[in-house]
């Protein structure tokens, strides 16, 4: 077997830090200047001398052919403990996983061991555990996404017929530790919190869109930008309770085939506020069967005129009596006028 393997070499692990996460053969490997055998000082010993660093993932992950976890989240800055694959002689590492740390002041930047852009730790969060704010339930006001959903949430939505609807106020109540957090540079956020009674799933998008179920089981969802939707096949929804559509622009709605809209209780309410009310039908036949049981059809118009237009012959049954009521004069015209 080759001396290279550390069966033969020993076991030597290493503590460092990453001062290179750009990888020019995109393996996700790191220039790591490591403790006790690299020098804090960059003229001795600059940053892209340091040794790439290959990264070690779990078993659940099959790390060939791009299946599996990309093994990318490690940033300039962070402190990562490893070992080295060719023992002794120390020129092949891997990291095996990262250490979080609590600065009490930020590292120079132009010094070994530290971020060489100087980015991070980031300024606010020195003096604080680099466990996640979320995962702490610490320093959450301000510009936190947790007081950012509830300054924006939407109240007294109106629907039809006059009633209001509200937004649900985040449930966020997380203790520590059950809050498990995943936040990327740019502020992508998840969350799968299991503190008792407050357990949630939040995705969040650093735009602001997100979607959060509660611990009741309700689902909120927020989208910042423009939705769509598109189902290649057949698409089923079941509402078990009522159901509010409020839009502040133009709705359409286009069917290809047929439309059948059934109501089994209740009635159907169409009111239009300041604008026009149109059926268009082209071709075909418009039929109309009213069946009250005992009630009666009234038709209630308030306008200056009352037009109907029709290119055809018109035939009107009526099996009890018929009384008509004009306030002006009743005119009749025709080629001939038949009254039996």
């Amino acid at each position: 077997m080759s001396k290279d393997y550390i069966t033969d070499r020993g076991f030597n692990w290493f503590i460092g830090v990453v001062e290179d996460n750009n990888d020019p053969v995109k393996l996700g490997r790191c220039r790591v200047r490591i403790i006790g055998l690299h020098s804090s000082d960059r003229s001795i010993q600059p940053t892209d001398q340091l040794p790439w660093a290959m990264p070690m993932q779990p078993i659940t992950s099959a790390a060939i052919s791009g299946k599996g976890t990309t093994p990318l989240g490690v940033l300039n800055g962070t402190h990562v403990v490893g070992f080295f694959i060719d023992g002794a002689n120390q020129q092949n590492p891997v990291i095996m996983g990262t250490l979080g740390k609590l600065y009490k002041s930020k590292p120079d930047p132009t010094r070994g061991f530290s971020d060489p852009d100087g980015v991070y730790p980031i300024e606010t969060r020195v003096g604080e555990p680099d466990t996640n704010r979320l995962a702490r339930n610490e320093g959450l006001t301000g510009a936190s996404i947790v007081q950012q959903k509830i300054d924006t949430v939407e109240t007294n939505i109106p629907t039809a017929l006059g009633n209001t609807w509200n937004e649900p106020v985040t449930p966020y109540s997380a203790e520590y530790p059950k809050n498990h957090v995943l936040e990327t540079e740019s502020g992508h956020v998840q969350e799968f919190d299991d503190t008792p009674e407050s357990e949630r799933i939040h995705t969040y998008h650093k735009s602001g869109t997100f979607e959060e179920i509660h611990p009741d089981g309700s689902k909120v969802e927020r989208i910042i930008g423009d939705k769509y939707e598109i189902c290649k096949n057949d698409s089923k929804v079941l509402i078990r309770g009522d159901a509010d559509i409020t839009t502040d622009g133009n709705a359409k709605l286009l069917v290809n085939e047929s439309l059948a809209v059934e109501v089994s209780n209740g009635g159907i309410n169409i009111k239009v506020v300041g604008g026009d009310l149109n059926l268009n039908v082209d071709g075909g036949s418009v039929r109309s069967k009213i069946n009250t049981k005992g009630g009666e059809v009234r038709q209630d118009i308030t306008a200056r005129n009352v037009l109907e237009k029709i290119e055809g012959n018109k035939t009107t049954t009526v099996s009890g009596n018929c009384t008509m009521t004009c306030g002006g004069t009743f005119v009749i015209r025709g080629n001939s006028v038949r009254i039996n």
